[in-house]
């Protein structure tokens, strides 16, 4: 428990840092929902059609961080409840909430993942983008199941981290839009497996191998050629999947 008090400490000291430093820059997001918006980004793969309409569903958004996809969500109809370990994340996701016109939409707490403050089966979906290589699956992961409701489904978009080049990346290398390094851990194959196996349906789709250059060279649209070779390779070489960027998550609650 030490050692995670002290992740605690970590995250929240960094996100909090964030939070400050963009709170004065956000804005309006324009008309875009959370399913224009899974459907088209780079790291979404398959969740847009996985989580499907998501009117007057009951969602959780797990580590909301700056509450861009909190406001994405709501915009979609849902009722969304937001947390995130950083109490300046919260101040920034209520923010812009209220900018965006969706503040009734949002319930927003400070929280941890591994100690979620929620009944049981109180969502009809759990959602996060970047959250759970932040937490520790063997306690954040029966908290996941715990409060999804049967029939419920779980999404997440999640880096991945054993490929020893991008692990150098993430540690030494600049590139654009690269977050701080706090004490995440990107998933590998173990940590994958406790966050999916209580659940009846699940899809693990991992994506982003050459293709990953695509941010690392800082351009700011798709590269078909490498997107047609990442194809190909993860289809007829699987075992090349355990080096992509990053991997989808897609679960139900049977």
């Amino acid at each position: 428990m030490s050692n995670l008090h002290e992740s605690y400490h970590i995250e929240q000291a960094k996100w909090d840092e964030q939070a400050l430093r963009e709170l004065d820059s956000l804005g309006l997001m324009g008309d875009r929902d959370f399913q224009q918006y899974a459907a088209h980004a780079s790291t979404m793969r398959g969740i847009a059609d996985f989580l499907g309409d998501l009117q007057g569903k009951r969602v959780l958004d797990m580590g909301c961080g700056l509450g861009h996809t909190s406001v994405l969500l709501a915009k979609s109809g849902a009722h969304v409840t937001a947390f995130d370990i950083s109490r300046m994340s919260i101040v920034a996701t209520r923010k812009r909430g209220a900018i965006n016109g969706v503040s009734e939409g949002l319930e927003l707490l400070v929280a941890a993942g591994e100690a979620l403050p929620f009944p049981d089966e109180s969502f009809d979906v759990v959602f996060g983008k970047g959250v759970l290589h932040h937490l520790e699956p063997a306690l954040g992961a029966p908290e996941l199941y715990r409060v999804l409701k049967p029939g419920g489904k779980a999404a997440f978009s999640e880096p991945m981290g054993m490929n020893p080049v991008l692990k150098f990346a993430r540690e030494h290398l600049p590139y654009p839009d690269k977050n701080p390094r706090g004490a995440d851990r990107p998933l590998g194959y173990r940590e994958i497996r406790e966050w999916v196996r209580r659940f009846g349906q699940v899809r693990v789709e991992e994506f982003q191998l050459l293709s990953m250059l695509e941010r690392g060279l800082g351009f700011n649209r798709p590269l078909p050629v490498l997107r047609r070779a990442d194809d190909f390779l993860l289809k007829y070489l699987p075992f090349l999947r355990r080096y992509c960027r990053y991997v989808t998550l897609r679960m139900v609650k049977v």
